[in-house]
Parts: C-alpha cells; structure tokens; sequence
C-alpha cells in the first residue's frame, strides 16, 4: 500500500490537494478484534488454539478457505515460536 506522502511524490495524485494531509490507515488489525476471534475459535477454553479448532471454525463458519491453506497458515504461525504444544 503506498502512502499519501508517497502517492503526492510520485506526481500519480490527482485529487485536491487538501487529502494529501489525511492520516493513512493502520495496516494492523486491532487487538481486541484479534481477541474476540479467539475466544470464539477457542472451544475449549484453553487459552490456546490448535489446528482443530481452527479448521473447525473454518468449516462452520463456511469461509472460503481450503484445508491445506489453513494447515499451512497455523505451520507458518508457529513457526519460530519458541514453545508449541503439539498434541
């Protein structure tokens, strides 16, 4: 995504110039929106997901995402992570 600043400088801008002072918009998701999303994956009330609940989720929720990518996605998750429970 490029930045106002940077669209101004590019000369690509061609809207008034009194957008170019408009903030730009976080790239991250807020952290309670990250946490109200895992209290509802967690069925189990661990504090902790696993690749289970998350497929389940996936499924009953009907989102449009194939299972490889989800196993995929949780591997690239927890990779690097200095302690994973594996069960």
């Amino acid at each position: 995504m490029v930045s106002m600043k940077e669209l101004a400088a590019s000369g690509n801008f061609s809207c008034p110039k009194k957008y170019l002072n408009q903030r730009d918009q976080p790239l991250e998701v807020p952290m309670e929106c990250v946490r109200k999303l895992c209290e509802e994956i967690d069925k189990d009330y661990d504090d902790r997901l696993d690749l289970e609940e998350i497929q389940n989720y996936v499924q009953q929720k009907q989102l449009p995402i194939d299972e490889s990518t989800v196993t995929k996605m949780f591997e690239d998750a927890i990779l690097g992570r200095g302690f994973v429970n594996e069960t």
